[in-house]
């Protein structure tokens, strides 16, 4: 699978660049959230008598920062599901498949896009809450009660992610709302034997040692870069630990929206084998052959 979809981003360069424009936009977004809370605080963190106002604008600025980084992940997963799936359907049917797929992402799935992300933004902003709350927990047993409750939020929040990502590739291929397609999508998935392939799918495993490299090699460049500048806020070796650290998460993050192109991949042909295996013998009959020997069910009818 994984050598399919680095062939697929091989033959259409444009997947790359839709990952590189979403690198470049979350990476800009950040930066314009980093600057507006930085401007909030000067405004009304001085004075006692605003503290509600900050903590009104604080916990807006949360919400719309989760929320507009998760629609633009997702709209950046919706074109490249758009692509995989013409791909997928059409193989070299369509020259340029990118254009008609941003399209629709940016127009008819837009609203489908921001609906799905805004649940995620309020499951989202209550992990930010209980994590708040187990913070400033003062007695033991709320604490412990706290951090239970966000074990089973933190587990839940995963699966429904998790679900998402994939009613999002419905969504790319129907072009229809979000609930519809999700349950659909769902309903697919289980009757074709498709969810034996994603448990057994070890390319999230792959990524995930490929973000960890990366992190590792901007901490160690963050590392040296204080060695050989010896900044002066840094002067005592204090503030090696957080430039280090921040080095690691930004690395990590980069790489995580990049890899979104090979993991859109993978989650889009599993929906669309779900939709129609005969498809997949004949666009790629090696993969097809390789599916059948190992889960027979996925090439059998409903």
């Amino acid at each position: 699978m994984l050598e399919t979809i680095v062939g697929i981003t091989r033959k259409y360069p444009s997947t790359i660049v839709i990952g590189v424009i979403s690198l470049i936009i979350q990476t800009v977004f950040s930066f314009w959230f980093m600057l507006t809370v930085i401007g909030v605080y000067q405004a009304w963190y001085s004075s006692a008598d605003n503290n509600s106002k900050l903590n009104c604008a604080m916990v807006f600025l949360v919400f719309s920062f989760y929320w507009t980084s998760q629609v633009i992940t997702y709209v950046t997963h919706v074109t490249l599901a758009g692509i995989f799936a013409t791909v997928y359907f059409l193989n070299d049917g369509i020259q340029h498949p990118i254009w008609g797929s941003a399209k629709r992402a940016l127009t008819t799935s837009f609203g489908s896009i921001c609906f799905g992300s805004l649940l995620i933004a309020l499951v989202n902003m209550i992990r930010y809450f209980l994590q708040i709350a187990r913070a400033n927990a003062d007695n033991a047993a709320l604490a412990f009660l706290i951090c239970i409750i966000q074990c089973i939020v933190n587990c839940a929040a995963g699966l429904f992610e998790w679900f998402t990502y994939y009613a999002f590739s419905g969504v790319a291929i129907y072009g229809k709302p979000f609930i519809p397609t999700a349950r659909k999508t769902w309903t697919m998935v289980k009757d074709r034997g498709i969810e034996a392939m994603i448990n057994d799918n070890l390319i999230g495993n792959v990524l995930f040692m490929g973000g960890l490299l990366v992190g590792v090699l901007c901490g160690l460049l963050g590392f040296i870069y204080l060695q050989l500048s010896k900044p002066a806020y840094n002067r005592d070796g204090g503030m090696t630990p957080v430039v280090v650290m921040m080095c690691f998460l930004i690395g990590s993050s980069m790489f995580s929206t990049i890899s979104t192109v090979i993991s859109s991949g993978v989650a889009t042909t599993f929906v669309c084998l779900a939709e129609d295996p005969e498809a997949l013998r004949r666009s790629k009959p090696e993969l097809f052959e390789k599916i059948r020997e190992t889960w027979p069910r996925i090439a059998q009818g409903v």
